[in-house]
């Protein structure tokens, strides 16, 4: 199956256009031949200026410093003790930005999600920001992953009008709480695999 990747010029745009307009692509993850897929239906914005809960907030540190590269690549963390977290940065080198992806659809792979997630439920493989990088294997060594490899990447999958997105505050997080940065699709069919947190 050939993809026709996102240019990088997508990523390097601000952060809440890009957050948005994730909604509907498709996450694409190659594993020795495997495809796995799924469409965003969840994110949250984390801007480079006045967003206190953006990890690149204060200063660049080894933790957050894929957020200050030009965007376009992943940047993944660990988070209480348990998880990763896969976030897309955006922007360009040295502002510190990124997109978590929070919620998507499993489209390709659903048996190796599964196999990942030690779960069974096809509506909760990636329901949840933790629960999407466990179901595609994504954990340290891809921080940094470009989204122009041959392996990691989005595409164009599905359209969604403005009618069709809830923008609202962010959740799980207690400083800048109130910021109207998460974005989702708000569709009976899409609802069901987004996370209820």
């Amino acid at each position: 199956m050939e993809f026709n990747k996102l240019p990088i010029e997508f990523y390097q745009r601000e952060t809440v256009t890009v957050a948005r307009e994730l909604l509907g692509k498709l996450f694409v993850r190659i594993i020795d031949g495997q495809i796995l897929s799924a469409e965003i239906i969840e994110t949250e914005a984390y801007l480079p200026a006045n967003d206190p809960a953006c990890h690149a907030a204060n200063r660049k540190t080894t933790r957050n410093a894929p957020m200050f590269e030009d965007g376009g690549i992943l940047y993944v963390y660990f988070i209480y003790g348990n998880h990763y977290c896969a976030n897309i940065v955006t922007e360009t080198k040295g502002l510190g930005a990124a997109v978590l992806i929070r919620s998507a659809k499993p489209v390709q792979g659903i048996e190796m999600m599964q196999n990942n997630r030690g779960n069974q439920d096809f509506f909760n493989l990636c329901s949840g920001p933790g629960k999407f990088a466990q179901a595609f294997g994504l954990r340290r060594e891809h921080n940094f992953h470009s989204l122009m490899s041959e392996t990691i990447f989005l595409t164009d999958f599905n359209e969604y009008n403005d009618n069709e997105i809830v923008i609202t505050k962010r959740i799980g997080i207690k400083v800048a709480a109130d910021l109207p940065l998460r974005f989702y699709v708000n569709n009976p069919e899409t609802l069901k695999f987004i996370s209820k947190k």
